[in-house]
Order: structure tokens, then C-alpha cells, then sequence
């Protein structure tokens, strides 16, 4: 049984240390769980507004496209970016016909 957990334990240290490596790999910025959190809620917002009326959910996208400009005028792209994934993933999830609809003449 002794043997066992130590294999395990080296096992989990093994794996521990890959996945460190693997996210290494990835920039990150202070401001990157500021902007996943703003992306969160500015699709909350979007999602929140009735789908007929256009012009609220225009001026939601504004807002969260300004939230995401404010970030490249600080000179922050890595949070940005993160902004942007966060924001198209939480959207897919949230509402994947709104998401569609968004993201389908980028791709």
C-alpha cells in the first residue's frame, strides 16, 4: 500500500508539473481576472436585454466592446484578449443562437 500512494504521489507531481509547464506557456496580465469578470457580466447584460429590441442590445455590445478598448489603451492586450475569449465563451454558453448570430461573419 506504501508503494502505491508513492507512485500516485509521483504521478500527481508529475502531472502538476506538466500542466504548470502547459500554462507557462499562456501570457497572462494582472488585469486578466478583472477582464474575464467584466466579460461575464457584459454578457449578462446582453443576454438580459429583450432580443426585439435592437437598439438596447446594440448599445450593450457598445459597452463591452468599450470596456475591452479600455484595456488596449492601457496598453494591456494579454487582458484583452482575454476579455474577448472570455466574453464569446460565455456567450456560446449563455446563449448559443445570440452567439451564432455574433460570431458567425468573424469565423
Amino acid at each position: 500500500l506504501y508503494t502505491d500512494m508513492r507512485h500516485l504521489f509521483y504521478i500527481l507531481v508529475a502531472l502538476a508539473m506538466m500542466c504548470g509547464a502547459v500554462a507557462c506557456g499562456k501570457k497572462h496580465s494582472p488585469n486578466s481576472v478583472k477582464a474575464q469578470v467584466q466579460a461575464v457580466d457584459a454578457v449578462a447584460r446582453l443576454v438580459a436585454v429583450d432580443s426585439t429590441d435592437t437598439m438596447a442590445m446594440q448599445s450593450e455590445l457598445l459597452k463591452a466592446e468599450a470596456i475591452r478598448s479600455q484595456f488596449l489603451l492601457d496598453g494591456d492586450s494579454v487582458a484583452a484578449q482575454d476579455f474577448d475569449e472570455t466574453f464569446r465563451e460565455t456567450l456560446i454558453q449563455k446563449s448559443p443562437r445570440m452567439a451564432k448570430t455574433l460570431f458567425s461573419k468573424n469565423d
